[in-house]
């Protein structure tokens, strides 16, 4: 009885704190009213939330009349957390504040092979920015990593492009810096920031989340929650094959989906298309592309344009196989959206056989500009609002052996 009236107390403080979170400035009468819950269990849990420095009263609700209410946030000042955002071309190393503000940043390139001093390597220079904040309760690290990975054990495993597996990332982390460590993939870490941050993910139930950057991905959300499968290894599309005009046989990478509608597979493309060498920052390149494609560039619109076709078989099979509510797409090729989507949907509307609601509703754009950093925060927070979580002092290894 007493671990069953915990948990419930757990419950409705993890439900206010989370409500603060996403939905605040907002009053404890409306707080009541959304939860459910007496005043009285709102004001009790309000005055344990900030008396923990966790939520703080900022300013009166000025579209009542009366009395105005005292409106509450979330104190995105509260701690700090550590991210590794890996990437096959580059990793950011950063030091964040609750509001995923960057408090310090380092970029290093990504090695193939060798993951474990790279790992160690990046790890002690986190454990060295931290230490600068030490004043601050620190929450943990989110390694946010572009392959497969085992979410529950932290472990890696494989990446064929950087020659990487089985590779114990939450281990490695754990020797330099003593605290909760969280490895997840890019895509359902963006499926995850989707349920915490993005409006167009609001009320949904079930989605599914594309990311398009160096690689594919996928993260499955059902029934608001980051579906992982029995092995962690659900939503690998990018490796599926596909051939637009023509037949398509056995596996290959060069017929992948990822390897021809990924960020590398545009540059490449139109690096094929103008003779132009394919360089090392893929970004910078995409970003050079997208502009002269937005400026009118034939060859740039091209290439953009056959992105989108090749977004679209992969998307129709998606749709397909999974129904869900929305396909939410996410990465730098969303800055073009308004040049891509009409190709993208004529696509998945030719690979439709039937149309339960109108594709061109069905797939929608990301409003997350950095996901995979919006993601190491939402794992952060949903440690804080859900477990029953203990504040600690990192124990910090900052030896170069």
């Amino acid at each position: 009885m007493i671990t069953a009236l915990k948990h419930v107390r757990h419950l409705n403080r993890s439900n206010i704190l989370k409500l603060i979170l996403t939905k605040g400035p907002i009053s404890r009468v409306k707080i009541a009213e959304t939860t459910g819950l007496i005043e009285s269990t709102v004001s009790r849990i309000i005055g344990e939330l900030i008396r923990e420095n966790l939520v703080y009263e900022s300013s009166r609700d000025e579209s009542l009349i009366g009395r105005k209410p005292i409106n509450l946030r979330f104190n995105e000042k509260y701690g700090i957390y550590g991210v590794l955002d890996v990437t096959r071309i580059r990793t950011d190393i950063a030091v964040c504040d609750l509001g995923g503000q960057f408090l310090d940043f380092k970029e290093v390139d990504t090695p193939a092979g060798n993951t474990g001093s790279f790992f160690a390597d990046c790890v002690k220079k986190l454990a060295r920015m931290i230490a600068y904040y030490n004043n601050k309760p620190f929450l943990g690290v989110s390694v946010i990593v572009p392959c497969s990975v085992d979410s529950y054990e932290g472990i890696i495993y494989q990446d064929e492009v950087l020659g990487w597996e089985n590779v114990p990332v939450k281990r490695i982390v754990e020797e330099h810096i003593q605290s909760k460590v969280f490895v997840e993939n890019n895509a359902r870490a963006g499926a995850l920031a989707e349920i915490y941050f993005a409006e167009e993910a609001y009320g949904l139930s079930d989605f599914v989340f594309v990311s398009f950057r160096y690689g594919i991905g996928t993260g499955i959300v059902i029934s608001r929650r980051v579906y992982y499968g029995a092995h962690c290894m659900v939503g690998e599309f990018g490796a599926n094959v596909i051939k637009i005009d023509g037949k398509w046989e056995d596996f290959s990478i060069e017929d992948s989906w990822e390897n021809n509608a990924s960020d590398v597979g545009t540059v490449r493309h139109y690096c094929e298309l103008t003779g132009i060498p394919l360089e090392r920052d893929i970004d910078r390149q995409l970003e050079r592309i997208m502009n002269l494609a937005r400026e009118g560039d034939h060859q740039a619109v091209q290439v953009l344009k056959e992105t989108a076709r090749e977004l679209g078989v992969g998307i129709a099979n998606i749709n397909w196989g999974l129904g869900p509510e929305r396909i939410i797409v996410g990465g730098k090729i969303v800055q073009v959206w308004e040049m891509i989507f009409p190709e993208l949907i004529a696509q998945v509307e030719r690979l439709t056989p039937y149309q339960v609601i109108p594709v061109r509703d069905l797939i929608i754009p990301s409003s997350l500009d950095r996901y995979t950093f919006d993601g190491a925060r939402a794992l952060i927070l949903k440690e804080l609002l859900f477990s029953d979580f203990k504040i600690v002092r990192p124990q910090l290894s900052i030896h170069e052996s």
